[in-house]
Order: C-alpha cells, then sequence, then structure tokens
C-alpha cells in the first residue's frame, strides 16, 4: 500500500512499494484472489471467466452455426437488397452502366516477375483459353456480370470450383469455375470467429429452407468486397444508400400515382346556379360519355359559379430529385451529369472523367486478387497474375493516339500493340524503336551515351534588336573625337525635342481618332 510522508523541505513525495512487497501482492492474488487494498484505488481486473478465447475476431451470437437462413443476423436481408436494386430504376441504370464498364475493359496474364518472363509461356495461353469461358456454360463477360452482380447488391459473390474428372481441384486446374448465388450461402466459422481450414465446413448452401450443401473453403470461392470485422456477411453500396433508396422509391410511388391513382380531378367546372343535383349529375354522365379518360382525368362539374380551376400539380421534378440522384451516383462513383441540370461542359467532362476514374481502379483492383486468387489456388501457379490494360480507352480515335505515342517512344513495340488489337505479330516487330529524326533501336540509343552539347555562343549583331528570351546582343562604345563632346549633347539634346514632338503628334491624332468614333 502507497504511504505519503513529508521530508525535510516540507514537500510530500510518495514512498512506492518495494520489489519484495510487490512480489508478495501478487503472489498472495494468484493465490487467494486478495487485491491490495488502495484508497479508493482502481482495484485489480477481474480474473478472465471464459476459457480459451484469445484472438477471438468478434463477439458473434451463441450457436450462430445453427442459423440456417443467410443473412439472419443482420438487420437487412439479401432478399430486400435485391428487391431494393430492381425496383428503383436509376439505380437499376447505375448498376447496368458500372458493369457496362468494368466489361469493356480488356485482361491479360503476365509473370510477376518481368525479369523471369518467357516470350510464348504455355501457361499463360492456358488461362487465356480457360477464361474464354469459365464456368463452360458463358463467355467472360456475362460470367464476369453475373459476379459484378452480386458483389454491387448484396456483396456476395461465390464460384464454386468443379472438380475434374480425377476429383482435382488444384492441379492441374478445375473443370470450370461456376458463379452459385451468393444470398442461398451461409457462413459457418470456427470457435475463433474466422473461417475454419478444411476438412471443416466453410460454406452450407440452403435450398428451399434446408441445408443442401456443404462446402470447405477450397471449394467454393466466397469473396465479398467490404468484409467488416464484427459482421459475418459483406456490406454492400445497395445497403450503404438504402434509406436513400426508401426514399426515392417512395417518391417514384407519388410521381407514378399521380397519373394511375387518386380522387382529385384534374378540373373543376361551374354550372348554373340554378341548377339542382340531378341535372349537374346528368350532365355529368352526358359530359363523360362524350370522353374517354380516367376517373381521375376527367373534368368535374360542381355548382356555386365558381371559375375553372386547374388542381394539377405543377412540377413533379425537383431539386430533391437531384440530390437523390447524385447520393445514388456518387455511391458507384458514377457521374451524376445526365440526371441533373445541364453545368458547365468542361466542368461536367472533368468530373465525369474522375468519376469514372475513381469508380473503375478500386474494382478492377478487386477483381485483379480475385483472379489471382484463382490462379495461385487451384492452377498452383504463384509466379503469374491477372492484369488489366491501364491504357485502354473507349474512343478509337485516342486510342490509336496513345499506341502512336507509345511505339514512336520505344515504351512499346509494335507487336505489343497488334496483340492487344488481336493482330498476329509482324517479323522484326518485337524491337522497340524511337522514332526520332531517324529510327534508332532503343538497345542502341541506352549503349551509346549521349554527351551533353555545349551551348553555343550568341553571334553579336552591332545595331541587332534583342529578342525576348535570348541574350541582348552587345553594342560596341561610341568613340568621340576630342573637343567635340559639346557638339554631341547639343545633337542628343535635339534629338529628345524631336521625340517629344513625334509622342504629342500622335496622342492628338489618337485624340482625334476617339472623338469621331
Amino acid at each position: 500500500m502507497s504511504e505519503r510522508a513529508a521530508n525535510g523541505g516540507g514537500k510530500v513525495t510518495e514512498i512506492l512499494p518495494s520489489f519484495i512487497q510487490r512480489a508478495i501482492q501478487g503472489v498472495r492474488y494468484a493465490v487467494e484472489g486478495v487485491t491490495p487494498s488502495t484508497f479508493f484505488g482502481p482495484l485489480q481486473p477481474l480474473a478472465p471467466q471464459a476459457q480459451e478465447t484469445a484472438g477471438r475476431q468478434f463477439d458473434y451470437p451463441v450457436g450462430v452455426n445453427i442459423h440456417i437462413q443467410p443473412r439472419s443476423t443482420e438487420g437487412v436481408s439479401f432478399a430486400q437488397l435485391r428487391a431494393l436494386a430492381d425496383n428503383y430504376d436509376l439505380l437499376r441504370i447505375i448498376i447496368e452502366t458500372r458493369k457496362d464498364l468494368l466489361c469493356s475493359i480488356k485482361w491479360k496474364f503476365q509473370a510477376t516477375d518481368p525479369k523471369a518472363a518467357k516470350t510464348d509461356d504455355p501457361r499463360i495461353k492456358k488461362l487465356e483459353a480457360f477464361f474464354k469461358s469459365p464456368d463452360r456454360e458463358h463467355d467472360f463477360q456475362t460470367w464476369y456480370r453475373m459476379i459484378l452482380e452480386d458483389l454491387f447488391v448484396v456483396d456476395a459473390p461465390a464460384l464454386y470450383a468443379r472438380k475434374t474428372l480425377g476429383g482435382i481441384t488444384s492441379a492441374p486446374a478445375p473443370y470450370s469455375l461456376e458463379v452459385v448465388d451468393g444470398t442461398t450461402i451461409t457462413r459457418k466459422i470456427g470457435a475463433d470467429g474466422r473461417t475454419p481450414f478444411p476438412p471443416d465446413v466453410a460454406y452450407q448452401q440452403i435450398l428451399k429452407g434446408i441445408p443442401a450443401a456443404d462446402f470447405t473453403r477450397d471449394e467454393l470461392l466466397y469473396c465479398p468486397r467490404n468484409v467488416r470485422s464484427h459482421k459475418l456477411y459483406g456490406y454492400s453500396p445497395v445497403e450503404q444508400i438504402i434509406m436513400t433508396v426508401n426514399i426515392a422509391l417512395r417518391r417514384q410511388m407519388h410521381q407514378l400515382e399521380f397519373y394511375t391513382e387518386g380522387n382529385v380531378p384534374d378540373l373543376l367546372m361551374k354550372t348554373p346556379d340554378t341548377w339542382n343535383p340531378d341535372q349537374i349529375s346528368k350532365f355529368q354522365l352526358f359530359f363523360d360519355a362524350l370522353t374517354d379518360t380516367g376517373t381521375r382525368r376527367k373534368a368535374r362539374f360542381i355548382p356555386g359559379g365558381i371559375d375553372p380551376y386547374d388542381t394539377k400539380q405543377k412540377e413533379l421534378k425537383d431539386a430533391f430529385d437531384e440530390w437523390l440522384a447524385r447520393i445514388t451516383c456518387f455511391c458507384f462513383s458514377i457521374s451524376a451529369q445526365p440526371f441533373i441540370k445541364e453545368n458547365n461542359r468542361s466542368t461536367a467532362e472533368t468530373a465525369a472523367e474522375a468519376a469514372k476514374k475513381e469508380g473503375l481502379e478500386p474494382i478492377l483492383n478487386w477483381t485483379r486478387s480475385l483472379f489471382n486468387r484463382i490462379i495461385w489456388t487451384f492452377f498452383g501457379w504463384d509466379d503469374i497474375e491477372a492484369a488489366w490494360d491501364v491504357g485502354k480507352e473507349l474512343d478509337p480515335d485516342i486510342q490509336s493516339q496513345i499506341e502512336d505515342r507509345d511505339i514512336k517512344n520505344g515504351s512499346r513495340t509494335v507487336n505489343e500493340v497488334r496483340k492487344d488489337r488481336g493482330q498476329e505479330p509482324v517479323k522484326f516487330g518485337d524491337v522497340p524503336i524511337i522514332y526520332g529524326a531517324t529510327p534508332i533501336r532503343l538497345e542502341d540509343a541506352a549503349a551509346e551515351p549521349i554527351e551533353p552539347e555545349e551551348p553555343t555562343p550568341p553571334v553579336v549583331v552591332p545595331g541587332a534588336h534583342a529578342v525576348p528570351g535570348e541574350a541582348k546582343p552587345a553594342i560596341p562604345a561610341a568613340k568621340v573625337e576630342p573637343g567635340k563632346e559639346k557638339d554631341l549633347e547639343a545633337r542628343l539634346a535635339d534629338l529628345a525635342d524631336q521625340v517629344e514632338r513625334l509622342k504629342k503628334k500622335s496622342l492628338n491624332r489618337s485624340t482625334e481618332t476617339a472623338r469621331l468614333y
């Protein structure tokens, strides 16, 4: 226990317990569970009650593995997320646009170490042939779009590696990689809160409300993008703006009901004051027989002698609709320009390009990680990776200019450009060349050191005018004969008077011209 005592100087110092005292207190706590007493002290922490829980990822619900329904521990179900994405028109358009942009990117396979790359690696050709139809049913783009759909809406993309006839998935390759509906997959975790290793069950497919199949983590690739440490499932972009989508759906229903529902007519017409209700009803039936419109769109005749009154809403779209569009587009990094009022053209184009770049690159990085995981896990080739063509442009004219520039500065060869275009290589097309005044091979240019040229001294021409950015020409000093200094000064004064007269004359002409106009 700590004590306080006053020293000779009047100051108060704290006398801490000695090492032996602390050791005795620690042993006493370990054996008897008695804590040292301190006046209103913090006390010792309670002894851990739970055993074998060190390193647990999160405080998961008890018995979470026996929950059958996927995403049953979350507040929003998979079915609700898909319903929101399918019923909000703007959200569905944005998702499809994002899928179109991602599918326009061309992918390739290359060695992780460029120095160890081979010209004709048969493994790369095998990967290219496999990814032409990864599931042996759809082409690459259709297969990729299914993955992106589950990524954007429910963040639960899943791929099942179908085994070959020999039952091998890791060598030489799986028979196919089939997209599985991620909303039917329930995650199973170990005691530490993480996905268990084989042979333990990692995922379970639920069909018709009952467990249908078990998968290990080597049989099923379950790869959500936005994973959080305290949740079992991913956090999709649709879920991130779920409140905005709900408001937008009700806004759409309000606009739809303007044309389909309601009991307030679009127009109220007056009748003579002398008409009784029976006469008004008969005339209403006669007037309705002349028009073939819905109940809401019909005009109504009422007594009272009022002027015709239009009950229609003047504006069905306002700034709030633009605000909903901006939030939805921002979540998917899509330019909101088509859905808002026109802005400055250059600013709109800059914003569109920035949104395109910011939205594509993160998803491309995720896709690259997915492809690399497939290559390293199922093919066993950890020295090969996937990559996308960074310089690929959707505009063919811009892409042609980029390719022409890369060839001329030697950064790419002719055959590399032809390969990207799907064309056959040509002879001598693998040599990088720098096209200047005379074409020169890149290796020859690197072998010869370039000596810096010495600057050429400027040519001094007496009386020449100076050019901006260049050295002023040197003017030789004037030689004056002895005894003629006064004549020279008088001549210079005369020249100065002539210059002043010319300035005044020019100013008078400018003033007269301005007066005329």
